[in-house]
């Protein structure tokens, strides 16, 4: 089945009072979603007639500058961050590789607040634990989705070929359906190849840790 991929923009104007302006720092990154981009260009503008150094930065998957999904996180060279849009999940997906402040405006209360690190710093702490336990562990169950855009094989089966000393079962499927993943108590740690979230969001939906393949592929020989 072809499937047709179209991207829904708002129309509307976004402009930070100066009061809002005043309290972000003097450098910094600006991001935002899909449905925003067509307004960050004036938003970089009037940032910069007021004095603030703007950098517009690009990720691995986005076709935009300046544009961020939430699956992907990146180590982003900025002192500092703003987020044009609602919610938490985007922001959260700067936080991950980002120990820095981290603005978030939303376009529709126009409500200018600082990010909480609280939270998503919990869960990185518990995902660094999670790879020491992949490390220690004898059995290994890597996740692999038939998704497009995240099925990554390949990379499973490379990773499982270097796991000499493991015990490696790759398991497929089109949905990954957490509370099966608990049916395989002989699995000590699972490692996640498709959506990268999945490693930092749903590990309490699990019994046992689970890394990212991106996190851990590269600790193994």
């Amino acid at each position: 089945m072809k499937t047709l991929f179209l991207e829904a923009k708002v129309n509307m104007e976004i402009k930070l009072t100066d009061d809002q302006i005043a309290k972000l720092p003097k450098e910094l990154a600006l991001f935002t979603t899909i449905q925003f981009i067509n307004s960050l260009q004036k938003v970089k503008e009037h940032l910069e007639a007021n004095n603030i150094k703007v950098t517009l930065c690009k990720g691995r998957h986005t076709q935009h500058e300046g544009q961020i999904l939430g699956c992907e996180y990146l180590d982003y060279k900025a002192p500092a961050f703003l987020y044009i849009g609602d919610g938490i999940f985007h922001p959260q997906a700067i936080a991950i590789k980002n120990n820095k402040p981290i603005f978030c405006y939303n376009p529709y209360s126009k409500q200018l607040i600082e990010f909480n690190r609280e939270d998503i710093d919990k869960a990185v702490k518990k995902h660094k634990a999670a790879i020491l336990k992949f490390l220690t562990a004898e059995s290994i169950g890597i996740l692999v989705t038939t998704k497009p855009g995240q099925q990554f094989l390949k990379r499973a089966k490379e990773l499982k070929a270097k796991l000499k000393n493991k015990n490696v079962y790759i398991f497929i499927a089109s949905t990954i359906d957490f509370t099966q993943m608990n049916n395989f108590p002989f699995i000590d740690c699972w490692v996640n190849s498709a959506c990268p979230r999945i490693g930092i969001d749903d590990k309490n939906k699990v019994d046992k840790p689970i890394v990212n393949l991106e996190d851990v592929i590269g600790l193994v020989e």
